[in-house]
Order: structure tokens, then sequence, then C-alpha cells
């Protein structure tokens, strides 16, 4: 089996992610809707610059996170762990980042906040189908 292709069909199966930022001794989590890049390795969300999580990540890059569907049957359960670094999107980036997550996301085409690139360093995959507790990794 291919880990890195099944955790990326399963990131691209999938749209929603919490956002874990930190800085000082403050910590917040988010709820936000992703699309995915396969050939960069990166996920993409929008977010106000207002909102406590961003604050955060604005002083701190390193984020976390978790993506995990809520099956009821132990053995369907599937999620993701990962790390990587934020940026905010500018100039022709966004743009073109703004394209793809507007087709995804047509509703956010209301929303003002700037778009966000989250470069992953290492990503952790528990996949219960595979067998209880498997783990598939990838790293940056």
């Amino acid at each position: 089996m291919n880990e890195t292709k099944h955790i990326c069909d399963f990131l691209e199966n999938n749209h929603l992610l919490t956002l874990c930022t930190s800085a000082n001794s403050d910590l917040w989590c988010a709820s936000c809707y992703y699309y995915f890049d396969q050939k960069k390795m990166s996920l993409f969300i929008m977010t106000n610059k207002d909102s406590h999580h961003t604050q955060l990540m604005i002083m701190n890059k390193n984020i976390a996170g978790t993506i995990s569907p809520q099956p009821k049957n132990i053995i369907d359960i599937k999620g993701i762990q990962f790390k990587g670094k934020i940026e905010e999107l500018t100039n022709k980036d966004a743009e073109i980042a703004n394209t793809i997550y507007y087709n995804k996301f047509p509703e956010a085409k209301f929303i003002s906040a700037p778009i966000w690139e989250i470069k992953l360093t290492m990503l952790k995959m528990t996949d219960n189908s595979l067998g209880f507790g498997k783990k598939l990794f990838w790293r940056q």
C-alpha cells in the first residue's frame, strides 16, 4: 500500500479541519473549511484577521490540527493529525488559491477574509479500516 496516496485520498475527500494555534502562553482552536493541494502538500483555509486564532498564528506560524469525520462504528474511524507552517497568501498566489477555494465552497465568495496556506510538515493518519489502530505517516 502506498501510504502517501492513502493519506492524500483522505485529505481530498474531506473538507473540515480543526486548526490549533498558540503564542506565548495562549492557545486556541478553530474549525475551518479547507482544500488540499497534493502537489504542494498544502491545505488552504480562509479566515478573518480579527479572529483570535488568526492573531495567534500571526505571532507563531507553527500550527497543528486534526481532520476527522465522526463515524459511529469504531472500525470506521479514520483521521489525520498534522503539523505545518501557515502564511497569508497575497497577490497572484492569493488570486489562484481564492479561485480554487470559491469553486469548492461557493458561499465563501460572500466572505471578506484572506486565504492562508498551511505548508504541511508532518501527517499522521489513523485508519482502523486497515487494522485497529493502524498508523500511516508522511513527513516533509
